[in-house]
């Protein structure tokens, strides 16, 4: 019980009152590190320091949720295994409307709706989802000035090639030829 409780007051800076706010753009910057990843589970990103700049745009019944996100996560290399800071950037844009869902907007994932009664916008939910959309699908450790890698280059032996610099193709093991010959049969 005592961790729930902590847990919602931690959480609670992620809860915009929004009644309050003039009818302008208003700017709410945020620092996220692994304990704000703690409280998700399954969660790709652990180790982390990452920057949320939010500007929400307020209407009279609308609001215009912009999140700039920047920082790094800690991630291994797709290419060769080690551990590295995998620098993250994103640009994502929500709209939060006050009433009750309109059928028209029921399967547009940029549109929220909360109640009238509702007096707070929580963002926590937003900033995770949109943090893990601003992982790139190819984390590999970022090239140096030169064009070369960073990556270790014990490993980089054992997968490129040295006369294209391109990475190895695998070539099949030959006893499986009879096997494949038998299979297209």
């Amino acid at each position: 019980m005592h961790s729930f409780i902590w847990q919602v007051r931690e959480l609670r800076e992620y809860q915009i009152p929004f009644i309050g706010l003039k009818n302008e753009v208003n700017h709410f910057n945020y620092e996220i590190d692994k304990k704000f990843f703690s409280h998700f589970d399954d969660s790709l990103v652990q180790d982390c320091r990452i920057f949320v700049d939010l500007s929400l745009d307020k209407k009279d019944r609308l609001f215009i949720l912009n999140f700039d996100i920047s920082g790094t996560m800690r991630s291994e290399c797709d290419r060769c295994g080690e551990d590295f800071d995998l620098a993250l950037h994103g640009n994502h844009t929500i709209y939060v409307k006050l009433g009750d869902l309109r059928e028209e907007d029921e399967n547009n994932e940029e549109v929220v709706w909360i109640p009238d009664s509702e007096a707070f916008i929580d963002v926590k939910e937003m900033i995770y989802e949109f943090v893990h959309l601003s992982i790139p699908i190819k984390k590999t450790h970022p090239d140096r000035p030169d064009g070369t890698t960073e990556c270790d280059p014990e490993i980089l032996k054992y997968i490129i090639t040295p006369d294209t610099g391109q990475e190895a193709e695998i070539q099949p093991d030959p006893r499986w030829d009879i096997l494949n010959k038998l299979n297209k049969n």
